[in-house]
């Protein structure tokens, strides 16, 4: 077996047990002790409790369409999403056995206790019923409040010890601290073995890409980068070539005189390796994207192909079914301003069209489109602000509305 299969091999394994932790995410837990804490009222015939690992644990969590963490509840009777924004707003999605599907409760009080990963004390926050739109009169699918300062920016527990769902009440708790999988990252070269694999050309690697390059290794180029490894990326993102996790746009490597983007420096030695040792496994950079067709050794050879610059990528190509059925609706005009916005404009890490036809509204006499009903909102709230974001998001996808 080559060295580049039996990293993947490792690789596919730590992420086949992820997978069974994820399936069996309520399973076997143990309750997580916060301090200050009231007790729950109710009869147990009409209370339950959903148990969760303490922060130490790790417990990893299936990524919702807003971007948040989606929590079940109840034994996956229910489940929830838990958004929390870098201004340290946190909102709470509640949804169906079917995590896809929106679950309308009671308006209630409900109070969230939170601690930053690691600290003792918990502080309780307020979360307010605020309806989306659609929601029935004296209902709601959304819980909103604002995390304490000390937690914002942080990896943070949560316990909500009594949410109330038709006639049931339950104990909610998470953590936003996810399961590391650093161990399935290729170790770092460094020393002799780093001067060779990156300055002496060979297979696809050529001397014009060591001169492209700078003439630096990958950890002498990215020395200090601090890379976060996003294990659920959005179609039309582009993918580590090594690990298949959501590349990062400032990890950027030539290779074979082209652009690649990887996750992690370390992933970038692999691919150097690769592309000197089995140059033919080197697939073209616009195969590096989720969702794409793979257009190498294609027998037409006339598939479109993205942009190699990760600023340029078009936001028609590429697009899950369910996204391109969302959208196959739309009017000519409409079409042309979701391709030149392709995000939505509050939760910018959700595809337009991945809940479902984008939602289109008016701000400040522009048209902007959001991922959903419960984003209408916080995008009008702050319009200078949603204009902003619409506007970087189509000059960083390289598209211009017709």
């Amino acid at each position: 077996m080559s060295r580049s299969q039996s990293f993947f091999a490792v690789t596919l394994s730590v992420f086949a047990v992820a997978g069974l932790f994820l399936a069996g995410c309520d399973q076997s837990s143990t309750t997580t002790k916060l301090p200050a804490n009231p007790k729950v009222d109710g009869s147990a015939k009409t209370s339950k409790t959903l148990q969760s690992k303490p922060a130490d644990h790790e417990h990893p969590h299936v990524a919702g369409v807003h971007g948040g963490i989606v929590i079940p509840i109840g034994s996956d009777s229910y489940h929830a999403e838990a958004v929390i924004e870098k201004d340290g707003q946190f909102r709470l999605l509640t949804l169906g056995a079917d995590e896809t599907r929106i679950q309308e409760v009671d308006v209630q009080a409900v109070k969230a206790y939170v601690k930053a990963v690691g600290e003792t004390n918990a502080t309780p926050i307020e979360m307010k019923a605020v309806p989306q739109d659609g929601d029935a009169s004296g209902k709601t699918s959304q819980f909103v409040g604002q995390l304490p300062e000390s937690a914002i920016g942080k990896a943070i527990d949560v316990t909500i010890p009594n949410l109330r769902i038709g006639t049931e009440r339950f104990r909610v708790g998470f953590t936003t601290a996810v399961q590391q999988h650093d161990n399935a990252m290729p170790a770092a070269v460094s020393g002799a073995e780093e001067q060779k694999l990156y300055f002496t050309p060979g297979g696809k690697y050529t001397q014009a890409d060591i001169d492209a390059n700078g003439s630096l290794s990958a950890g002498a180029k990215f020395r200090g980068l601090m890379t976060k490894h996003d294990m659920a990326p959005m179609p039309g993102d582009f993918i580590c070539p090594v690990t298949f996790t959501k590349a990062n746009p400032k990890v950027d490597w030539q290779i074979d005189g082209k652009k690649y983007l990887f996750c992690c420096p370390p992933c970038v030695d692999e691919f150097v390796r690769m592309a000197k040792e089995e140059p033919d496994s080197l697939k073209e950079p616009e195969d590096y994207v989720q969702g794409a067709k793979q257009t190498s050794g294609s027998a037409s050879g006339d598939e479109k192909k993205v942009p190699t610059s990760a600023n340029a990528v078009s936001p028609k190509l590429s697009l899950d079914p369910k996204v391109a059925e969302a959208l196959a609706g739309l009017s000519k005009e409409d079409r042309s301003l979701v391709d030149s916005q392709r995000f939505c404009a509050v939760m910018t890490k959700s595809l337009l069209g991945s809940m479902g036809a984008p939602l289109k509204i008016e701000v400040n006499g522009e048209t902007v489109f959001l991922c959903c009903k419960g984003c209408k909102t916080k995008a009008l709230r702050d319009a200078e602000a949603t204009l902003a974001t619409v506007s970087k998001l189509r000059a960083e996808y390289g598209v211009k509305p017709n």
